[in-house]
């Protein structure tokens, strides 16, 4: 049930970007999820407290449901962060990836230009 509400969560895929549509999400997330802990939960009296996400993280990895924890982090201050940091590594990583693509191809083309300087023209016979 709980692996549903999460997977519905994340299916909302690139429109959880903006930030309306991400803060939409999560509150939808948080009132489904609420449906399904007992009223005694801590992590059910912070959401109906609507306490910061900050401490809604930390109550919810110490009650096991880590992937709650995940998504509860990217609404705080720091998770915002770490999500602009990794929107602009991609690129860096792919550029790393062609550098280094490129650098093999080179490579290989300098060893044929080598292997034909190398190469003995006068033991070759002449058509």
């Amino acid at each position: 049930m709980v692996e549903g509400l999460i997977a519905q969560f994340w299916s909302h895929g690139r429109e959880l970007n903006e930030e309306g549509k991400f803060k939409s999400a999560l509150n939808q997330l948080l009132r489904d999820f609420r449906k399904t802990l007992d009223d005694s939960s801590p992590l059910a009296k912070s959401i109906d407290n609507k306490d910061p996400s900050k401490e809604m993280v930390i109550i919810a990895n110490k009650e096991n449901y880590p992937q709650l924890g995940e998504i509860l982090f990217l609404d705080t201050e720091e998770g915002d962060q770490r999500q602009e940091n990794r929107r602009d590594m991609p690129g860096r990583r792919n550029e790393d990836r062609r550098q280094s693509l490129l650098t093999a191809a080179l490579e290989k083309r300098e060893a044929i230009r080598r292997s034909e300087v190398r190469r003995d023209f006068s033991n070759e016979r002449r058509g």
